[in-house]
């Protein structure tokens, strides 16, 4: 199978296209970014099945020019409100299934039209799949209150997180755009510093520096608009290796609560969100199932499936 990865000089196509480059079912990676040195020397570094190439998502034109004969497409370009959208549309303008990672839900409106479209096109995609929203589908899907009574549909989704090892550049654009007041830890969260953020959900990081500067900068930054965003994202990356938690900290937590009942994956290492990226274009490229349209990540990756993900990536899920 081929297998395109749009943004893969970032933090998470970074890892991503390591992933794939190890799966023997993939004969052949085309490593897209815009920074097309970084993508050279990324393909020249991981595998003789890697090919690179330059693209701007933002130009529709110019991304369907390169998705000509892929089977699949593992997009980690831009957040959901600036790409997520254009980039899904295209690759159904192609006929080419998709993956996305996304840093938020999208609108209603957006599934709607992104689901006509690779409907009509007779593909499959999948919006999500990163840790949030992502494992955390997978986690109310599967393991929250797994064996008791479903639980009510007010489910806290948060995210995790110690800023020296988890997220690049598009991360820490949308903690300076989403990042809202102080709220509490969800249950079952780890022990840090807790904010609203977009969609309903949460951000923490560890107790300390971190939360404080995250506070400070991001509180900040959105106030002065989209400059100000940009040079927010810019200083957390900047400031990212002053700002460990303790020691032992995972890289990255996703989780999930309703009530006293809770579930969160602990990612070491902090490519969690691109395994399952990976996994989930793999997927999509041997088209297991007839379905079409934009489906929900639960409908690709089974229980048993996201425990292998979680296992093989050396993260552990929790429930309680």
């Amino acid at each position: 199978m081929k297998i395109a990865i749009l943004g893969a000089a970032g933090f998470i196509g970074r890892a991503a296209a390591v992933e794939l480059s190890r799966r023997p079912e993939v004969g052949e990676l085309i490593l897209v970014d815009y920074v097309i040195r970084d993508a050279k020397r990324l393909a020249k570094a991981l595998s003789p099945k890697c090919r690179f190439a330059m693209a701007d998502v933002g130009k529709t034109r110019e991304l369907e020019r390169l998705l000509a004969g892929i089977d699949a497409v593992a997009s980690a370009a831009g957040s959901c409100g600036e790409h997520e959208k254009p980039v899904l549309l295209a690759c159904a303008s192609m006929g080419v299934a998709a993956a996305s990672i996304g840093d938020s839900t999208l609108p209603g409106e957006d599934r709607d039209a992104i689901s006509a479209s690779f409907r009509a096109a007779g593909v499959p995609a999948v919006a999500g799949c990163g840790m949030m929203p992502g494992w955390t589908e997978l986690l109310s899907s599967y393991f929250l209150g797994a064996d008791r009574p479903a639980p009510p549909p007010d489910r806290a989704r948060y995210l995790f997180f110690s800023p020296d090892r988890f997220g690049g550049y598009e991360f820490m654009r949308s903690l300076a755009r989403g990042t809202g007041r102080a709220s509490g830890a969800p249950r079952g969260a780890p022990a840090g510093r807790y904010f609203t953020w977009t969609g309903g959900a949460s951000v923490g990081v560890p107790e300390g520096k971190a939360g404080a500067r995250l506070a400070r900068i991001s509180g900040t930054g959105g106030k002065l608009g989209p400059v100000g965003i940009e040079f927010a994202g810019a200083l957390l990356l900047w400031l990212r290796g002053s700002l460990a938690g303790p020691r032992g900290t995972p890289a990255a937590v996703a989780g999930v609560a309703s009530g006293d009942r809770f579930a969160r994956v602990e990612d070491p290492q902090g490519n969690l969100g691109a395994v399952l990226l990976a996994e989930a274009a793999v997927r999509l490229a041997a088209r297991p199932q007839k379905k079409i349209g934009l489906l929900p990540l639960p409908e690709l990756i089974g229980r048993e499936e996201a425990g292998e993900l979680a296992a093989r990536s050396g993260a552990r899920i929790f429930t309680g």
